[in-house]
């Protein structure tokens, strides 16, 4: 087992549950490769462009791993999806590894990010990110182009508002509350 994966995952799960969100398998999914897009923490994952935007099978095998020893726990929420919580098995994590208090702050910041925003909202998002820090592509009316081509069902101005909301999380600034 990986430890350090899991408390990251872990860390995520508590930070989302403050800010208020749902705390869904995407919106761990997401916060890990904004996380990443920052560039200011290693995240451990391996990320593709997927479906609904930036994915880790790693992440989704981690957590199936925690929750089979109690590191997590998830619980249906009404109407569609999980929503996922701190396990009683949390404490051991924490026992055998360390996060650095700089990962805890980057970590504390993309999830304040995230916060409270639906899914479809963190696909947008994080398409985003992937295509600024992945594809390098940095105009922003060529970012919100190349979203819609991968997303059609995201119009252009929805890309490009989209990528005007990362945009201060990629540059390191603080999200407002």
């Amino acid at each position: 087992m990986e430890f350090k994966k899991h408390l990251m995952i872990l860390e995520v799960i508590e930070r989302l549950n403050k800010y208020g969100s749902w705390t869904g398998k995407t919106h761990v999914q997401k916060a890990l490769f904004l996380l990443s897009a920052t560039g200011k923490a290693v995240v451990p994952f391996q990320f593709v462009l997927y479906k609904h935007g930036p994915y880790s099978f790693d992440i989704e095998d981690e957590m199936e791993q925690m929750k089979g020893y109690a590191g997590i726990v998830s619980a249906p929420m009404s109407g569609y999806g999980v929503t996922l919580d701190t396990g009683s098995s949390a404490p051991f994590i924490r026992k055998e590894a360390r996060l650095t208090d700089g990962e805890k702050a980057e970590i504390e910041r993309v999830c304040k990010f995230v916060g409270s925003k639906k899914v479809t909202e963190l696909e947008r998002i994080a398409t985003a990110a992937w295509i600024r820090t992945r594809e390098n592509i940095t105009d922003a009316v060529k970012v919100a182009a190349r979203l819609h081509a991968l997303k059609p069902h995201v119009s252009t101005s929805e890309a490009a508002e989209a990528d005007c909301a990362v945009l201060p999380l990629l540059n390191g600034k603080k999200s407002p509350v």
